[in-house]
């Protein structure tokens, strides 16, 4: 007996309605794997995101060393940054404004002296990228006469670009994991149904069906299970980003500018939905492998 397509998918379709249970078991576990590794992807595109716009909110300011000449700074700082809003800071402003942002806690500023602060150029970029700005600060270090420092918030932007960075290596890993995991799961769950119907396959291997031919119906079986939890999955995790993302927005201003396809873009869910059917034909197969080697044995 060779394996027809058509007449194998029937025989899946018809196992899976007289044994709900085991599909559903098997649909359950990929469709918990996969949600949860979408959750973490999302999580992760939408840190990239955010990281994204909060560098394009960062505002340059180049400090100056004592001495060195406010005006001719800021003119250096145009010609490198043409088109951009460049303000000279002298430090008596520069204590004014600190003084306004504290409000009631000004106070802790009486006795200071406007040189306790140093002159500074501030340079306005929105809508620059995060590698931009970087590369934006070292032109400024370097082209700015009398420059002795240039901050953009890059202290906690590179740790968060290292957050992010480390956290794809470990997606990646927990993938690995996870795929792993419910590949056995998913094997041990259709090791039910194989052992259910282990009499049938013992005729159809005496009658002289081939091993592709017993195997068909089941791993179509394991790989209709992983794309329809998959599915759900994709569908959850769409419905929990509308009921997540705009809560977020109203705790956390920039959360407003994550889009779906920012979190979750359309490549994303295919991957997720074909990895999902993928796993549950490498379940399958490991449990049909399984099997037949047994039968070949006896």
């Amino acid at each position: 007996m060779s394996l027809r397509p058509l007449h194998a998918v029937r025989r899946a379709l018809g196992a899976m309605a007289r044994a709900p249970y085991v599909a559903l078991v098997g649909t359950a576990t990929i469709f918990v794997a996969v949600f949860a590794t979408g959750l973490f992807a999302a999580a992760l595109g939408g840190a990239e995101r955010l990281l994204q716009v909060w560098a394009g909110e960062v505002q340059l300011s180049v400090y100056l060393a004592p001495g060195a000449d406010l005006d001719a700074a800021a003119r250096a700082a145009r010609a490198i940054a043409p088109g951009r809003a460049v303000e000279a800071v002298p430090a008596a402003t520069a204590l004014r404004r600190l003084a306004a942002e504290l409000g009631d806690e000004a106070r802790v500023l009486e006795g200071v002296g406007p040189g306790a602060l140093p002159d500074a150029v501030d340079v306005r970029a929105p809508g620059i990228s995060l590698a931009g700005a970087r590369a934006l600060a070292a032109r400024l270090r370097a082209g700015v006469p009398g420059a002795a420092d240039v901050d953009y918030g890059n202290a906690w932007l590179d740790a968060l670009e290292r957050l992010v960075r480390r956290a794809r290596l470990v997606a990646a890993v927990l993938f690995l994991a996870l795929a792993l995991a419910t590949a056995v799961l998913v094997s041990n769950t259709l090791r039910l149904a194989v052992f259910a119907r282990r009499d049938e396959i013992e005729i159809q291997k005496l009658v002289g069906a081939t091993d592709a031919f017993v195997s068909g119906p089941f791993l179509i079986e394991g790989f209709l299970q992983g794309l329809l939890g998959a599915a759900l999955a994709a569908g959850a995790l769409v419905a929990t980003h509308a009921l997540v993302v705009p809560r977020l927005g109203g705790a956390l201003a920039v959360a407003g500018t994550l889009r779906l396809s920012d979190t979750l873009p359309p490549p994303l869910l295919a991957c997720l939905v074909l990895g999902g059917g993928a796993v549950g034909l490498l379940g399958s197969a490991l449990s049909v492998a399984r099997t037949l080697r047994r039968f070949h044995l006896e």
